[in-house]
Formats: C-alpha cells, structure tokens, sequence
C-alpha cells in the first residue's frame, strides 16, 4: 500500500535523520524519498521537516506525527501477522503505574486473565520518574503516568487516557459549593502534596500566582493520604481529583473549583515499542472499560 510505504519512509527519516540514508534502508533513492516527504507534505497541509544541508530536523507538526505513524504501521504489520487471539496474545509483559491508577490497572490485568489465559502481566508501582525512566530503557514495556514530556515514538509512544481536574478539596463541615475557595485557603491549615512531584510543583506555582501563603500543616506524597486527612477536618488541599476514586460522591467532603483557567493533569499510557500488539491489547481495555 503507498500509504503505509510513505508513512514507513517518514519513519525511516525520522529514525535516521536524513533523507538519503532513509532511501537505503526502503529501497529508494534519495530524491524518491524527498518527494514522499513532500507529497506527505502536501498531503498534510503543513511543512513536518526543517531542510538545512543533508541533515533533516522535524517541525513540531513533524514531531507531534511520528508516534502515530508508528502505531499505524505497527498495527498494519500486526494485522498482516493474523488476528490476535487468545492463543495468539502470550508471553510475560511488566506495566508499572502510579499509585492512583494501579487499582484500576489491576482490575484490567484480572478482565484480561480469561480471553487471555496465556498472556502473563506483571504490575508494578513507582515514582512517575522511575518509571518513565524504565520504559524508555526497555525495563518495562508499559506504564500509566502523568504526562511530562512525551516521547519522541522511537523507544515508547504516548496515548492520553483521561484528566484529572486540579481542585480545592475541603471537608463538607468546612466548605460547601460556591464558596470561594481561595479564602478557605487563607482560613485553613493547607495539607501540601510533595513540591518535588511534578503535580506538587503545578500546586506551588498556582498559590504563588494567586498571591496565597497558606499555613501549611504537612507536605506529603500520598494523594489518598492527603484526602483521608481532609476527610478527618486536619486541613483542606489542592489535589487532582482521582479518576478512580469516587471523591466527588464522597459526602464527606466538597471538592471546589480554583478560580482562573481550568488546571488538570493529564493521565495515560506510555508504551515501549518492543511489545505494541500486547500492550495495545492491555491499552484499549483499559480505555474502554476505565475511560468512558
């Protein structure tokens, strides 16, 4: 297909950087390759590559297509190889995830046991560093992770999964909605989650940005931990809201908007691209059964 042998070409230039090698490794010439590029171009409506000399360096629309030209050609050869069945899917994967999604990872892993009874996964978790870390190094093939810095699709790809919307979380006897909440901030002893976490640090530049010093009580890293002391009325937090947790049926407590533009992070699965048929078959049960 001409499709799937230009967006293999686009991959082979991205891989290796110049045009000319790319045409070596596909079986063309280099001005056969600089012509796919640029009807891929045309085909895009956007330039995806900075010429300067033989070296070939990605737009960021370039950039922001390889993951997905990957997956594309991952699963056309994967589609070639046969359907996956139970059979079929086999072998021993490791995923890693944060401490907030391993319990909705687990309960994949569990769904997964019987149309799959050959497939083993191992779960582990981590800190969202040490396991970026690990996938990109091929120590893991798969992990549920806040999104930093995506990849650039040569060792691992990225698939956004579902947000969690920053919020004040305060117990019901001490806030209610409508309320304001940077004044209960003001009022109540702030339970802070840890500064040297990526979201710590998103929470600390949004209190400087709003002016706010609030009487800290504990800094910890424990998400559920955090809420489980609020929930106790030892002081309010800002927290993500937990996709899989229920904290906004919680009645005990009352989870506040902060003002200015909507904060969420961003949750989803970075996968190594040694194992796509199988972590793919772990990512879209996850999406359909989690992510609804």
């Amino acid at each position: 297909m001409s499709t799937i042998r230009m967006l293999k070409t686009f991959l082979a230039v991205s891989e290796l950087g110049s045009f000319a090698a790319a045409a070596e490794r596909v079986a063309l010439t280099p001005a056969a390759v600089g012509a796919k590029m640029k009807a891929m171009e045309d085909l895009f409506k956007r330039p995806l590559f900075n010429r300067a000399g033989r070296a070939v360096t990605f737009t960021p629309a370039g950039l922001a297509l390889v993951a997905r030209a990957r997956r594309l050609v991952d699963d056309y050869e994967d589609m070639l190889a046969g359907p996956p069945s139970g059979e079929e899917i086999a072998g021993t994967v490791t995923i890693g995830a944060i401490v907030s999604a391993m319990g909705a990872l687990a309960t994949s892993v569990v769904d997964l046991k019987a149309p799959y009874p050959s497939l083993d996964i191992r779960i582990e978790n981590g800190r969202q560093a040490d396991l970026y870390g690990r996938v990109i190094d091929g120590d893991l093939d798969a992990a549920i992770l806040v999104e930093t810095v995506r990849p650039d699709g040569r060792a691992a790809i990225w698939t956004h999964l579902y947000e969690e919307p920053l919020m004040l979380i305060a117990g019901a006897s001490v806030a209610a909605p409508g309320m304001d909440a940077l004044d209960i901030l003001r009022r109540q002893p702030f339970i802070r989650l840890d500064r040297g976490m990526t979201t710590g640090a998103w929470i600390d530049q949004f209190l400087r940005r709003s002016g706010v010093r609030p009487n800290d009580l504990v800094e910890m890293n424990s998400l559920p931990a955090i809420v489980e002391l609020v929930r106790q009325q030892a002081g309010v937090a800002i927290a993500p809201v937990l996709h899989h947790f229920g904290w906004h049926r919680d009645v005990g407590l009352c989870l506040l908007p902060l003002p200015g533009k909507p904060m969420a992070r961003r949750v989803g699965l970075l996968e190594s691209t040694r194992h796509l048929a199988v972590t793919g078959v772990i990512r879209d049960h996850f999406a359909r059964k989690h992510c609804a």
